[in-house]
């Protein structure tokens, strides 16, 4: 989407697989894929001092990152609050989770690291406005802002998830358990 305002993402990869099934790790395979997509787009790192699991591919450019920062990813600030999945005509369809988390979470500078020309930070409330911003990138900010602005609901477990799809060519919202969208 050039010149649009995008959310870093993208596929879980099979290293996101093997974190998110990790006893030893508290996150599902959508939160590993979130911050090393993060941290591939954007250069933020979400991480806390301690040793990688042994599993974990030092090869991969994030992983290995981590394992000279002596850093392993914490999903514990990513807040999830928003799913959407892309109609079923897409050529190309995804099935998306969106995390939220504060600011004071992530280290390092952003700037632009993969596919995404630039990287800069926005206010939520100028980017609702902006001409720049689209469909349901604008619905997820949306929420995002709805969510920080009351931080006792964004922290409850029991919140449910709002689902932005779209059924014989008609948005629908749904809500579904949070745990639901995360299996």
């Amino acid at each position: 989407m050039p010149g649009a305002y995008v959310f870093p993402g993208g596929a879980v990869d099979p290293p996101d697989i093997d974190l998110g099934n990790s006893p030893d790790w508290r996150g599902t395979r959508f939160h590993a894929a979130a911050l090393r997509e993060t941290w591939e787009e954007t250069g933020l790192m979400i991480a806390a001092k301690g040793p990688l699991p042994a599993f974990v591919p030092r090869d991969n450019p994030y992983f290995a990152q981590l394992d000279a920062d002596g850093q392993m990813p914490v999903a514990d600030e990513l807040r999830y609050i928003v799913r959407a999945i892309t109609p079923e005509p897409s050529p190309i369809r995804f099935d998306t989770r969106f995390f939220l988390a504060p600011e004071s979470a992530a280290t390092g500078v952003a700037h632009a690291v993969g596919e995404l020309p630039e990287v800069m930070w926005i206010p939520a409330a100028q980017a609702l406005i902006s001409d720049h911003l689209r469909g349901v990138t604008k619905f997820v900010l949306s929420q995002a802002l709805e969510l920080w602005r009351d931080p006792e609901r964004l922290d409850s477990p029991s919140r449910p998830i709002r689902l932005f799809t779209w059924v014989d060519g008609a948005r629908l919202i749904q809500k579904q358990r949070q745990e639901d969208g995360l299996l």
